[in-house]
């Protein structure tokens, strides 16, 4: 196994335990004491995990809502296979809104669909720029460097005169009550757009709702279809609506 498809599924074993020791990572690849040490060092190189004697944990006991370029690389194969996912999903000739997101930024690179795509993401206006079958429209303002979405106070009027067939979302948390968002002006885009859409998709990694993040873009009640990494827990499904649709 090459080493990059081995940090990817130490970041997974991460996620879910919180801790690993050097010796748990030797064992489950059966790597060399040296092998384990240099894993370790590129894992605590992406900002998810600081180091510890005799191994690492996660950062900030795993609740930090890391930054676009943090994230880009953080369970890369689950995101594309969920990123095909919402591709398939996607109807031809349909007006949807693509959510700035690690995943829907592949998404918008494996889109070759006629349709017309509405975002305030820089990555995948950049993706989509060059798709001569989608047509694509990028709510501008301010850009938010660290987190690559264009803010303005002109964006929710703009949203607020279109009716989207879907929008694609994604969540920095969910909780009990609501998807959630690191920064307020990109809750804001996201209630927006909620409101307009004749079906809401959350597109989300499982391990968000292990997150928290403090403000709310869209009710659980809101959520029409889910799209994620493993099958969710029974109590995990009761948050949503009875008629939520969950893709894995």
């Amino acid at each position: 196994m090459y080493q990059e498809e081995r940090i990817q599924k130490i970041q997974q074993l991460l996620l879910e335990k919180n801790r690993l020791t050097k010796n748990e990572i030797m064992e489950q690849f059966n790597i060399s004491s040296d092998t384990a040490r240099r894993d370790i060092l590129a894992v605590t190189q992406s900002g998810l995990a600081t180091r510890t004697h005799g191994g690492i944990m996660l950062a900030d006991t795993g609740n930090k809502v890391l930054d676009f370029f943090e994230r880009s690389n953080l369970l890369l194969p689950e995101k594309e296979k969920m990123a095909k996912k919402v591709v398939d999903y996607l109807p031809e000739n349909s007006v949807c809104f693509l959510d700035v997101s690690t995943t829907l930024s592949l998404a918008a690179q494996q889109l070759k669909k006629q349709c017309k795509v509405y975002t305030h993401s820089l990555d995948n206006a950049f993706a989509l720029g060059v798709n001569s079958l989608v047509t694509t429209h990028v709510f501008g303002g301010e850009l938010d460097t660290d987190n690559r979405f264009f803010f303005g106070t002109q964006t929710s009027g703009e949203i607020q005169r279109l009716k989207f067939d879907l929008a694609f979302i994604g969540a920095a948390s969910i909780e009990p009550d609501g998807i959630y968002f690191k920064e307020e002006t990109n809750a804001y885009v996201k209630q927006a757009v909620v409101s307009c859409s004749r079906k809401v998709v959350l597109v989300s990694e499982h391990q968000k709702f292990l997150k928290s993040a403090p403000y709310k873009g869209a009710d659980l009640a809101q959520i029409d279809v889910v799209v994620t990494d493993c099958e969710l827990s029974l109590e995990e499904q009761g948050y949503f609506k009875q008629d939520c649709q969950f893709i894995y």
